[in-house]
């Protein structure tokens, strides 16, 4: 039963194992799916190859999940969610070491974008595992604790990456942060409760939706919003390697330190919602991406880092409200997810490669203009939304 009465909440060991887990679960695929952000540059040298085609190793495994998720959406239900993650974290794994030894840019994409296939079965199940096994009450607070991994995960496996590629090539950092989600993986293994989630298809999504706008919303923020934040940060690698800053990978990956303030705004994303309601949290997490990209067309480093420190918080916000929102406010939670998790990887695979090529085109003014025009975008979408009715859950 999605969100039952007696789920997990606050004050049960079970809560308390599940939230341990999540976090880890998050590390563990996201530090995956961004390892190879941080050293576009040094890959792209390698194999001779400009910033719009080495976007391509993000957008290959972002397109990946985006093609993934709806079959592995219907079919992992059926599976059980639980299985379908740890199963779906131990062939990305694989795949991470594969690319370590390849020499072939084809095969490179390749196998970035079956990484993001095996990737999907997480991004996919761990939201509907949440809405399916949490109290009601606690979906949101969990769903963002959930985030809040996701974004350590992301900044975990660009610095691990950066700093091991510094000491030795792109593949040590590649081999290094595999070996790091690895660990992370089995610690979400042994932690999350055991009991497996099911879902079978009910009567209740083929009769009328009075929500279906409101996830619809959802989905176009958590697309462009991924568009524009996976965009901005595969440039800046870019940015940070030529003038005026020159600096290397180790120093370029300290940037993904910023991903810290959206750890914390995700995590309190529920109480935020709560207080404001869910359309102006969204708007106000928008607004801080905007503000926090403007920041940095002043050429200073702390500048910069302020202006990153901005955009990560707002688009975490904005992600854990419309990812969480998506899987409540449906009559199915995982097939919500899975569409959620669609867009929002369609638009990251579409920014990836946008951004890149304004950047190649006009510099880092036509960046932050093309990611100002999407975001403009998205807050028009959510404010013609009407102030949504109670989630279902």
């Amino acid at each position: 039963m999605a969100g039952r009465s007696d789920g997990l909440r606050p004050g049960h060991g079970a809560y308390l194992r599940a939230t341990v887990a999540l976090f880890f679960l998050g590390i563990a695929a996201f530090s995956q799916l961004y390892t190879v952000q941080p050293l576009l540059v040094t890959i792209g040298a390698e194999f001779r190859v400009g910033a719009g085609e080495t976007s391509w190793l993000m957008s290959a495994a972002t397109a990946g999940i985006a093609v993934a998720v709806l079959p592995i959406g219907h079919y992992s239900g059926r599976f059980g969610r639980r299985r379908t993650m740890l199963v779906g974290l131990a062939l990305a794994t694989a795949a991470g070491v594969v690319l370590t030894l390849l020499h072939s840019w084809p095969l490179l994409i390749a196998i970035r974008a079956l990484q993001g296939v095996a990737l999907s079965t997480v991004l996919v199940s761990a939201m509907a595992w949440v809405v399916a096994s949490a109290h009601p009450l606690a979906v949101t607070r969990l769903g963002g604790l959930y985030i809040s991994g996701t974004s350590i995960g992301g900044m975990t496996g660009r610095l691990v990456a950066g700093f091991a590629a510094e000491l030795g090539t792109w593949r040590t950092g590649v081999l290094t942060a595999t070996v790091v989600a690895a660990v992370c993986g089995g610690i979400a293994h042994l932690l999350l409760p055991g009991s497996e989630v099911y879902e079978e298809r009910t009567a209740d999504e083929r009769g009328e939706d009075p929500y279906r706008r409101v996830r619809l919303t959802m989905y176009v923020t958590g697309a462009l919003g991924m568009a524009v934040f996976v965009g901005i940060f595969n440039v800046m690698s870019y940015r940070m390697a030529g003038p005026p800053f020159h600096v290397g990978t180790a120093v370029t990956s300290l940037l993904f330190l910023t991903y810290l303030a959206g750890t914390w705004t995700s995590a309190i994303a529920g109480r935020i919602s709560a207080r404001f309601g869910l359309r102006r949290s969204l708007v106000l997490g928008i607004g801080a991406c905007a503000l926090g990209i403007l920041t940095t067309l002043t050429p200073s480093v702390p500048v910069l880092i302020g202006g990153l420190v901005i955009l990560c918080a707002g688009f975490f916000l904005a992600h854990a409200l419309a990812s969480a929102s998506a899987a409540a406010y449906a009559p199915r939670p995982s097939a919500a997810s899975s569409r959620y998790s669609l867009a929002y990887y369609a638009g990251s695979a579409l920014g990836g490669v946008v951004l890149g090529y304004a950047w190649e085109g006009a510099g880092w003014t036509g960046t932050v203009t093309g990611a100002l025009g999407m975001l403009a975008l998205v807050v028009v979408v959510i404010v013609a939304t009407p102030t949504p009715p109670r989630p279902i859950r």
